[in-house]
């Protein structure tokens, strides 16, 4: 009996490190990383030959130093700890547009480009609220409205409201998001294959079925996976003519402003992975945080699209995602996080994150290979507190 056991263990322990790697697969596909989390080399990197390039501006958004005054003091040092004992490379408080705490790993430049991941789907976000307050479409125009390759599909059911919450009602991908298997992204990188080829693919526009094999109508069930900012990425460029980094660059990039240089990574067609494309500086991504921030207050038509993005629109739940720390799901944003409520976040895998409170203007940036999840909920419940 004893030596079954010890067998059925050996057998679950091979069968789990088989289904590790299987889950890790894309990763590899895609990125010279092993393990879980953002590897330096897919952290900070300056992006592929064929990627899409941002320049620099003569005239960014200024962010202004600061020291932090007697309140924000203690929080600034539990963050300088928090960065000196763990795996962040860079970090930001930020108050408005004044930077109180910024900080990179020594060794880490300036001017290195730090690889968003999936802070890439809130960026997406931003630029089709973009699209939508310019009238190049609205929140219920369906997929098959503008792109007639997918009328038919179950895809094509699916509106900008339902993609961007994550309930187109298709397919759930692998357990890692991805919908492209380690073959496809090697097609995708040579050129052979495009984002939009693998979205036409039945297996990626066919909608799932429920337990009793009704198919799923868009809006009802959140599941997160990169085929739906894909299709959103695919939707927008459709209705403003042009690519989608080309509409990132003008409609956000350009807007805050950046200083740049930037990079949004794209196939070798020239479309965009709106799943999580964006690579800038630290410092950049300082700059769009404060512009978020801003734009979500003052009134217009984006700052009406940020507010209802932010709010609790569909349920979170699934194998992917952080899940144990947030509740809901926004526009391709994470909110109903169980330690700061009043908050809401873009999230990358490993710990890319910026967190935007509904109460002030004080933003939380970080890039890190792994998230310390908890000591970061702490620092930011106690910065988004402040007066």
């Amino acid at each position: 009996m004893q030596k079954v056991t010890f067998w059925i263990l050996i057998a679950r322990r091979s069968l789990a490190l088989a289904l590790g790697l299987f889950v890790l697969l894309p990763a590899w596909s895609q990125n010279p990383c092993e393990g879980r989390g953002a590897c330096d080399a897919l952290l900070i990197n300056k992006g592929r030959p064929w990627d899409y390039q941002v320049s620099t501006a003569p005239s960014p958004r200024t962010l202004i130093s600061q020291e932090p005054d007697r309140q924000e003091q203690p929080v600034v040092e539990a963050m300088k700890r928090l960065f000196a004992a763990s795996s962040i490379r860079g970090a930001v408080l930020l108050n408005g547009d004044k930077l109180v705490y910024f900080a990179l790993k020594d060794g880490i430049a300036e001017d290195a480009l730090f690889y968003g991941l999936s802070v890439g789907k809130t960026v997406t976000a931003v630029a089709a609220g973009q699209a939508v307050c310019q009238k190049h479409l609205t929140l219920d125009t369906q997929v098959g409205d503008l792109l007639p390759e997918f009328a038919s599909t179950d895809m094509g059911k699916a509106s900008l409201r339902h993609l961007m919450t994550m309930s187109s009602g298709t397919w759930e991908g692998l357990r890692d998001s991805n919908v492209a298997t380690p073959d496809q992204f090697r097609e995708l990188w040579s050129g052979r294959l495009s984002i939009k080829d693998l979205m036409l693919q039945p297996k990626v526009h066919t909608a799932e079925k429920d337990f009793s094999g009704r198919q799923r109508p868009p809006g009802e069930v959140f599941a997160y996976r990169n085929s739906d900012p894909e299709m959103v990425a695919l939707m927008v460029a459709k209705a403003t003519g042009m690519p989608f980094a080309a509409w990132v660059e003008q409609a956000v990039l350009r807007t805050v402003p950046i200083a740049g240089p930037a990079v949004l990574r794209t196939d070798r067609n020239e479309h965009t992975f709106a799943s999580g494309a964006l690579q800038m500086t630290l410092t950049d991504w300082a700059r769009f945080s404060a512009w978020v921030r801003n734009r979500y207050e003052d009134g217009s038509c984006l700052g009406t699209f940020l507010r209802e993005g932010a709010q609790p629109l569909i349920a979170a739940r699934g194998p992917n995602g952080p899940y144990a720390q947030f509740g809901h799901y926004g526009y391709f944003t994470w909110v109903g996080h169980k330690m700061v409520p009043d908050s809401f976040y873009a999230h990358g895998v490993g710990g890319q994150i910026i967190a935007w409170s509904k109460k002030n203007q004080r933003t939380l940036v970080v890039f890190s290979n792994e998230s310390p999840a908890n000591d970061l909920a702490t620092i930011y419940r106690d910065w988004s507190s402040l007066p």
